[in-house]
């Protein structure tokens, strides 16, 4: 009689190959998907903070005056209640306002 071959599974080095593949792919992707993650939360911290700063310039141009500063922010006013600085602190950062021309920039939260 004749046996019959029948292949069953992988080889070793079939398995290796797709494991090596995947992990070079793997490599390739997760620095592209921590620099998102950043991007992410910056837009969301920038988001916040111009949520928050016009809150609070509408709170000043409403009754003349600031009667609460949001959590995780700071606003400076003037003798003319005048805001003259703010920012906020999100996710390790501090977004600040740039009172004159509405933009946000981004750093470090400095040490106290």
């Amino acid at each position: 009689m004749k046996k019959i071959l029948t292949k069953k599974g992988f080889t070793l080095i079939e398995l290796i190959v797709v494991i090596a593949i995947l992990a070079i792919l793997a490599a390739i992707l997760i620095p592209s998907l921590v620099n998102y993650l950043n991007e992410a939360k910056i837009a969301k911290g920038t988001a916040n903070t111009r949520s928050q700063y016009t809150a609070v310039m509408l709170d000043v141009a409403t009754d003349g005056d600031l009667d609460v500063t949001p959590a995780g922010c700071n606003v400076t006013l003037n003798a003319s209640n005048v805001v003259t600085a703010f920012y906020c602190d999100y996710d390790s950062m501090r977004f600040t306002i740039n009172v004159t021309t509405g933009a946000v920039t981004t750093g470090a939260i400095p040490a106290s």
